[in-house]
């Protein structure tokens, strides 16, 4: 079961970059939760893709460009899977760029998508999810 989880993360992941819309590899009421990155400046869990589009609207509003490469999709055992992520983006009428290496940590429940808890680090979510001590 978790390698069919990891696949069902990285076409989740891979369908929402080619369009930035709602893809069906996530529950209708997934929770995105950013309570466990430590700095994010509001300490909050958005739930569904309006939610979802709200954090994202906040997360972005600093840049005039902005980019995400995932750099691995890791089984964590069970039900949980780990999605590390280099994101970068070009602060507004800047030419200075900012660079950041998260972490996901995605629960899977039933072939969709449950919940995210976002990482500022690819070490916390590793740590989360078990996969480091």
């Amino acid at each position: 079961m978790s390698q069919e989880n990891v696949e069902i993360v990285r076409r989740a992941i891979a369908e929402f970059d080619k369009s930035q819309r709602p893809t069906d590899s996530f529950a209708p009421d997934f929770v995105w939760d950013v309570r466990t990155y430590r700095g994010f400046p509001v300490e909050r869990e958005y739930r569904g893709w309006s939610g979802f589009f709200e954090f994202f609207e906040e997360w972005v509003d600093a840049y005039d460009e902005w980019d995400n490469e995932i750099e691995d999709v890791l089984d964590a055992g069970g039900n949980r899977v780990v999605a590390l992520v280099h994101q970068r983006g070009r602060l507004h009428e800047s030419e200075a760029w900012v660079e950041a290496h998260t972490g996901l940590v995605y629960t899977v429940e039933e072939g969709l998508i449950r919940r995210v808890q976002v990482h500022g680090t690819h070490e916390e979510a590793l740590e989360a999810a078990g996969l480091r001590e």
